[in-house]
């Protein structure tokens, strides 16, 4: 190409440089003295989390992949906007007007540590911003720190655990990150929101061709030969993997993973695929019936996973059968008593595996949260209320445990404590989440009960000023306004 005026060669635009690589250290690879410092840190976090993020902020501007520094960092700042006022929160007000303007796709090619640190001062402000984290995430994977792009992503997760993109994109960095198994934990999960997600099945695969190929390194007395088989044989896997997506392609791996299983019975890691592909295909009594075959081996065993997984996928199983006398149902309405009570026995069973799980882990307050719900669903109110009351104490739960609470209070007509719990986790909320307006429309409607119509009108208003369309929110405000002109 050349120019009008003299002919000669246009300059050509220099390539953008590639983003430069940071290397991820642990707290044991940092420099002695500075591991000292956090160490003695991390121990005063509850009386003065301002003096961790001084110390953490000065360790990651000498390694941004203090990856341990950076962890410290976050839990000290959610300390610290939840201290008492007049304490550490001046440290914070003073920063409100921080500007925090993030540049576009080419800045983040061109310069994440830039946009990293951006998005460091508005967490500085706000720790639970979706949107910095989310960008802090996308800077830490173009600077290859992908331990550090599942921590971000993670911390979305608090705010907003049943968010599947944020998930996937949290099970994809977790298998960068080398920890496939968590990255599975993420599929399953998204799976038990959104049953038969492409998305979360290719995640599954993915993350048990990593397993796989993890269990598999190589050992540095293994042969040429052997390495090369190695790798042809992982290639094979990732390419089996992509072409999952049929019936006949999955039974094929399944017959694979049988012989497998066959030769290595103890390989948990065999299991978990072959259950996985009989998911995906809808055969919940295969797949339970090696769930069941895995808790026998020596490591499955001890695996508190596997527990649940069972429990799961004999719902699973029951589910099924209920979708099958469901449609039977409509031809033949003498099977309604059949179905009443597969759907009572279905019930009866998840509340009795929760319960046990309770029993069985007492400490574990999101099995709390689990066997709540299952309360407040079967009308056993005062019983919900206690579980509810304790799984608050699990932080990954809490916001959602207290909107049952609140709805278990509103159904016992304690209208007081319910509109104080709700009140007080909406404050606390920076960010309107799905769950946040969920827990607004819940007040309201704890306002309306208790005959305080206004107060009600003023949350709905909190709703449709950032979601118009959210449940029936437009027309309870349209009638309140048509009423007001009419009056």
């Amino acid at each position: 190409m050349s120019t009008p005026a003299t002919g000669t060669p246009a300059t050509p635009t220099p390539a953008a440089p590639a983003a430069p690589k940071f290397k991820e250290v642990t707290l044991k690879e940092m420099d002695p003295r500075l591991q000292k410092q956090l160490e003695q840190a991390e121990k005063t976090i509850d009386r003065n989390p301002a003096v961790v993020i001084e110390i953490c902020n000065n360790i990651l501007a000498i390694n941004p992949g203090a990856i341990d520094a950076r962890r410290a960092l976050r839990k000290a700042q959610r300390k610290a906007i939840a201290a008492p006022k007049g304490g550490v929160t001046k440290f914070f007000g003073s920063m409100t007007n921080m500007p925090f303007v993030l540049k576009s796709g080419s800045r983040m090619k061109s310069d994440p540590k830039g946009v990293m640190d951006e998005a460091e001062k508005l967490l500085t402000v706000n720790p639970y911003d979706t949107q910095a984290l989310k960008m802090e995430a996308q800077a830490a994977t173009a600077m290859g720190m992908m331990s550090t792009a599942a921590l971000a992503y993670e911390n979305i997760r608090d705010v907003q655990p049943e968010n599947i993109e944020n998930l996937i994109a949290l099970g994809n960095a977790l298998i960068d990150a080398g920890q496939p198994k968590e990255a599975i934990k993420c599929g399953e999960r998204i799976l038990e929101l959104k049953s038969g997600d492409g998305d979360a099945q290719a995640l599954l695969r993915r993350a048990s061709v990593a397993v796989t190929m993890d269990k598999g390194k190589w050992d540095e007395q293994t042969s040429f030969r052997d390495k090369l088989a190695d790798a042809t044989k992982a290639q094979e896997l990732e390419q089996e993997a992509r072409m999952a997506n049929d019936v006949d392609t999955i039974t094929r791996l399944i017959n694979k993973l049988t012989d497998q299983i066959q030769k290595d019975p103890e390989n948990i890691n065999l299991y978990r695929d072959i259950i996985g592909y009989y998911k995906q295909i809808q055969k919940f009594e295969e797949a339970l019936e090696y769930v069941k075959k895995a808790r026998q081996q020596p490591l499955g065993k001890a695996d508190p996973t596997l527990e649940k997984q069972e429990s799961d996928m004999t719902v699973a199983v029951m589910r099924h059968k209920l979708e099958i006398l469901e449609a039977a149902v409509a031809t033949d309405p003498s099977k309604q008593g059949e179905l009443d009570d597969l759907k009572k026995a279905e019930m009866l069973f998840r509340v009795q595996e929760a319960k046990a799980r309770v029993e069985k882990y007492p400490n574990d307050y999101g099995f709390r949260y689990d066997y709540g719900i299952l309360l407040f669903e079967t009308n056993q109110i005062d019983l919900a209320i206690r579980e509810l009351q304790m799984a608050r104490r699990n932080p990954k739960v809490t916001n959602r445990a207290t909107l049952f609470l609140g709805r278990a209070y509103r159904v016992k007509g304690i209208f007081d404590l319910a509109i104080e719990a709700l009140n007080q986790t909406k404050n606390e909320m920076p960010v309107m989440s799905d769950l946040k307006k969920e827990i607004i429309y819940e007040l309201a409607l704890c306002y309306r009960a208790a005959g305080n119509v206004e107060k009600a009108v003023d949350e709905y208003k909190t709703i449709y000023s950032n979601d118009i369309d959210y449940k029936d929110v437009a027309k309870i405000i349209n009638e309140y306004y048509e009423k007001k002109t009419l009056s």
